[in-house]
């Protein structure tokens, strides 16, 4: 019998699940440590699926835009209603989209481009790598650099199964990155994601994460007033 494996919408639900969750968990049952770790799932498997949108989308302004857009909106409102400063994983992923970006542009200057355009290409790359990790060491990102980095590890490689390599050593990075033992559940995202067919699925899901995300925050946090 052939194994179908897994569409990218199959896993974007499964993130959202295990993101809704992790957020039950952090809202409603504070003290259960349970639903944090099922929900540590979900950034790895969104942060692949951010790179698989910095290689297919036909409009890279459009999309770091919504992202960013989005990131700053929930970072505001979050702020007013918590006190808290914490920059929400919107924001962790539009760095990641920047530094993508910038990367691309670095390896086209490698294969196609002079040599000043090679020099210029890569200092921009680097440059913003060096502002990235002094602002994650200033401030608190979700997730921190190196869930910053995991998408743009992910988008290094063409093939499929090299980006789930890379994918597995991204993750390996992130855990060790994080110091706490309910971190280390984030691997529980790799044997997911290699079920991936490389196939988006039936439905378009394009806006899917980006009404889901507010949505179920919203009625969670009301749920949480009302008992």
């Amino acid at each position: 019998m052939k194994i179908k494996g897994l569409s990218g919408n199959a896993l974007k639900v499964i993130a959202a699940i295990t993101m809704t969750i992790d957020h039950v968990g952090m809202i409603l049952f504070p003290q259960t440590e349970a639903f944090r770790m099922v929900g540590r799932i979900a950034f790895p498997l969104f942060a692949f699926f951010i790179a698989e949108g910095c290689r297919y989308t036909h409009n890279k302004r459009k999309y770091l835009g919504m992202i960013l857009f989005l990131g700053l909106i929930f970072h505001g409102v979050f702020v007013l209603a918590t006190g808290q400063t914490m920059f929400n994983i919107f924001i962790t992923f539009s760095f990641s989209i920047v530094l993508i970006y910038f990367l691309q542009n670095a390896i086209k200057a490698v294969r196609e481009g002079t040599w000043q355009n090679q020099i210029l290409s890569g200092s921009l790359f680097f440059g913003m790598l060096f502002l990235t990790y002094l602002f994650t060491s200033r401030f608190v990102v979700d997730y921190g650099f190196f869930g910053i980095m995991l998408p743009v590890l992910v988008s290094l490689p063409d093939s499929l199964w090299k980006r789930k390599a890379a994918f597995l050593i991204g993750a390996l990075l992130l855990v060790l990155s994080m110091h706490t033992y309910i971190q280390s559940f984030c691997l529980l995202a790799v044997p997911i994601l290699f079920f991936y067919n490389g196939k988006r699925g039936k439905y378009k899901m394009k806006y899917f994460f980006y009404i889901f995300y507010p949505l179920h925050l919203s009625l969670l946090f009301l749920l949480d007033i009302m008992i």
